[in-house]
């Protein structure tokens, strides 16, 4: 009999909180979704809590209802979220090697990346992911693997991902008071990013689009390492409110009409005129017109997006560095024409990001909206961390980017 232990995973959104859980089989690294839930992330602005008794309940009904559809209850999990409060910086280490033979260990590549995170965070910062790109030996650089080799100077270049530490201390203490127990945190743009990106992808050079509620994540990844991480303000909740006002409708009318178009456009032919009620929207106003709501409501709004997703990527020098292309995911990126938008604007390949099909109960979860919450299981799901653990022991060798982050993930809180 196959030997599986349950795994939880709460994603805080900037719209919505999903709890995930999976039966995980150790044996095949097999992942089968048993529960899920999601629900509007009340208590929260722009991903971080601005009423904690608000955020406790909505946290709180999302654990419950995944853990009746699961069957299990829900006592610890993996946590990611995203927010603007998080900025990186690339950040270099040095040590002397230990060894008297010169022979690189574990120990000396732990006291290099010790160094690299020595650096001035900004007021209230604190480091939540620090993860090593590329060593140099000697003056010899693009080493990947530095383990068994000789010298005298190791030097690693390290990517470090910072949050707001009353942010972060909110949320633990929110996850605390309802009684689930957080056993790492992860930036979503990394969670994300397994659920979405190949191998080739982030070995070539790519950039990933999370477009959220209210914010956009923007990760880009060469080498097999993340590169550089931003966060800006905007998201798929702008494109609502401006369909709230061009079409006089509620938000949540409007949240429909965002969410049903793409499906509509696929089989409308050459009809301009869309019932509403076909949506399920009862009301005076029950006719619009779908090129009028395309491109004088959508379309301008999305060139924006699309416009500040890739000044963001120019103005620090990297559109050269993602050969790859573009991602987009997130429940932004099933806007109608979002891809042909990007596509006129940015001149590499576009794609958009979707979880991988697990086994078990799948239906609802395979869109661009969950590839953060499928991404934090799978980025989890073998690892053996503890946010209390002092252990920074590694085996270097043939590290992928994953086990690469998952090996150097700090605390949540000290």
């Amino acid at each position: 009999m196959q030997h599986s232990k349950v795994i939880s995973a709460i994603d805080i959104g900037t719209f919505k909180i999903t709890t995930i859980v999976g039966q995980y089989f150790e044996s095949d690294h097999k992942i089968n979704i048993i529960g899920s839930a999601s629900i509007p992330a009340v208590g929260f602005k722009k991903g971080q809590i601005i009423n904690l008794e608000t955020a406790s309940r909505t946290i709180t009904e999302s654990v419950e209802s995944a853990e009746r559809m699961a069957g299990v209850e829900i006592n610890s999990a993996f946590v990611s979220l995203t927010a603007p409060h998080f900025e990186s910086l690339n950040s270099h280490g040095i040590t002397a090697i230990g060894n008297q033979n010169g022979e690189i260990s574990n120990d000396d590549i732990n006291r290099a990346v010790e160094a690299a995170k020595a650096v001035t965070l900004p007021a209230n910062k604190e480091i939540v992911h620090v993860i090593p790109r590329v060593f140099t030996v000697d003056g010899q650089e693009g080493v990947i693997d530095p383990i068994g080799m000789n010298g005298v100077r190791l030097e690693v270049e390290t990517h470090l991902i910072l949050a707001s530490t009353p942010a972060l201390r909110n949320l633990n203490k929110c996850l605390e008071d309802i009684g689930i127990k957080t056993i790492s945190l992860a930036y979503s743009g990394l969670t994300a990013a397994k659920a979405c990106l190949t191998d080739t992808e982030t070995e070539l050079g790519v950039a990933l689009i999370d477009i959220g509620g209210s914010n956009t994540t923007i990760t880009l990844f060469s080498e097999n390492s993340p590169l550089f991480s931003s966060c800006i303000p905007i998201g798929a909740n702008n494109i609502t409110a401006d369909l709230a006002i061009g079409l006089r409708l509620p938000l949540s009318d409007s949240e429909k009409i965002k969410i049903r178009l793409r499906h509509f456009s696929e089989k409308r032919g050459f009809e301009d005129e869309i019932d509403l009620e076909q949506f399920g929207i009862i009301g005076d106003h029950n006719k619009i017109s779908f090129s009028t709501t395309l491109n004088g409501i959508i379309k301008p709004r999305l060139n924006e997006i699309i416009g500040l997703i890739w000044n963001e990527i120019c103005s620090h020098g990297f559109q050269n560095q993602i050969p790859a292309g573009i991602v987009l995911t997130g429940g932004g990126a099933e806007t109608l024409e979002i891809k042909k938008i990007a596509s006129d604007l940015i001149p590499l390949s576009i794609r958009i990001g979707e979880p991988p099909k697990l086994g078990g109960i799948v239906d609802d979860i395979t869109n661009p909206s969950f590839s953060s919450a499928i991404g934090t299981l799978l980025f989890f799901a073998d690892s053996k961390l503890s946010p209390k653990s002092s252990s920074r022991k590694i085996n270097f060798s043939s590290l992928g980017i994953y086990k690469k982050i998952k090996t150097f993930l700090e605390p949540l809180l000290p």
